[in-house]
């Protein structure tokens, strides 16, 4: 069965360790008396010179494929696992012969070995989940590519990121009547591959499902099913506005007066459900929503717009806008900002909520927090910031 506690790794001073024992070997073969007092020191010593405070949540980022990626060696510190994104369904079977960056991928994994790299299939708008997994064969077929697939990329874990299973509209096929019931029987095959993986391999292999943060996406699952199952759940709390001209926060952590819509609401619901909160991360957007021609004044949240919030921007613009002549507002009860320079409204992160975020994730035992996506957060500022949250 998988195990369900976080997966952070630590690595143990083992230099200073040697270092204290040759010292007391030494003292001890010179006749020198170790007292208390000197003990005391040597401790103190240690404690200055060890590491920061373990992380207490684990770090995931999903990382688009394209051919100019480039990974930063700085960032693996404060980065415990990569989603490579995506594998595509192609006559029934995973494929991964698009991509362009794989090659780079592995090489910062094999400089990075406490790093996890996992592949994450699907996305939105990709289709082929519904006509593969109808019948028993299918899911077979899809199945076992899938984990060959991984095994000779030399990953360790499958993200399985169908948007989503029995809930039309997003223009792929689908099944309403049928979806959820196969996407189980998916689940099951993929969990039953990796732990023989773990068995053969004597080591973990994760399986994760990126979850919609809305209603309409939650309330068909069963979160018990889904419990035995995974190892990680990414409650996807992003893009929650957006797609209408008023404006609103599309990351909110918690709901306020207008929007239930939050990354806590959804969270809640999983573990009400049966899903512990353990396997579960939370999802946090590296880029912001833009809604232009704002009107009605003020300080244009919850504002009618001539656009949809369909533009986005990346982190690091995000960090920038200040300096354009934006004006920061923070919403309390939401715990996220957004920026208005009296024309163009824009909803994202910044550090205060990052630090909120991780805070909260702490606190109520999620396994972490997961980020869509490394290429947006090109100065590493928000993984630094997710880093710091959860220490």
């Amino acid at each position: 069965m998988p195990k369900s506690t976080p997966r952070t790794k630590e690595r143990k001073p083992l230099r200073l360790a040697k270092k204290l024992l040759l010292m007391m070997l030494f003292l001890v073969m010179t006749g020198v008396s170790v007292s208390s007092g000197a003990y005391t020191t040597q401790a103190a010593t240690a404690e200055e010179e060890a590491p920061m405070n373990k992380r207490k949540g684990r770090t995931v980022m999903y990382i688009m494929d394209s051919h100019n990626l480039q990974l930063r060696n700085e960032d693996a510190h404060a980065l415990d696992q990569l989603n490579y994104s995506f594998a595509l369904i192609k006559d029934g079977k995973a494929d991964g012969s698009h991509w362009m960056g794989l090659k780079k991928v592995q090489s910062f994994l094999k400089r990075n070995p406490h790093v996890d790299g996992v592949i994450s299939i699907g996305g939105w708008g990709a289709d082929g989940f519904s006509d593969a997994c109808l019948t028993e064969e299918g899911r077979k077929t899809l199945a076992d590519s899938l984990l060959a697939l991984m095994d000779d990329c030399g990953f360790v874990g499958i993200d399985v990121d169908w948007e989503y299973p029995g809930v039309p509209g997003t223009g792929i096929v689908s099944r309403p009547e049928a979806d959820v019931e196969n996407w189980y029987a998916f689940l099951t095959l993929l969990r039953e591959g990796l732990d023989q993986r773990e068995v053969l391999h004597g080591r973990e292999y994760h399986l994760s499902v990126a979850l919609g943060a809305g209603d309409q996406q939650l309330d068909v699952l069963d979160p018990k099913r889904l419990a035995p199952l995974l190892d990680q759940a990414v409650v996807m709390a992003y893009d929650m506005a957006g797609f209408d001209r008023i404006t609103g926060h599309h990351s909110a952590l918690y709901p306020n007066e207008e929007r239930s819509l939050s990354g806590a609401h959804a969270v809640k619901k999983l573990v009400d459900g049966g899903l512990p909160a353990e396997k579960i991360l939370l999802g946090v957007p590296a880029y912001g929503r833009v809604w232009r021609q704002v009107s009605g004044g003020g300080n244009g949240l919850n504002q009618r717009a001539n656009t949809s919030g369909n533009k986005t921007i990346s982190f690091d613009e995000l960090l920038r806008l200040e300096e354009q002549g934006y004006t920061r507002y923070f919403d309390e009860k939401a715990q996220v900002p957004w920026w208005f320079d009296g024309s163009t409204f824009v909803s994202g992160d910044d550090d205060r909520s990052i630090a909120c975020k991780g805070k909260w994730v702490v606190d109520n035992g999620l396994q972490g927090m997961a980020v869509w996506q490394y290429t947006q957060d090109a100065e590493g500022a928000m993984l630094a910031m997710l880093d710091a949250s959860m220490r």
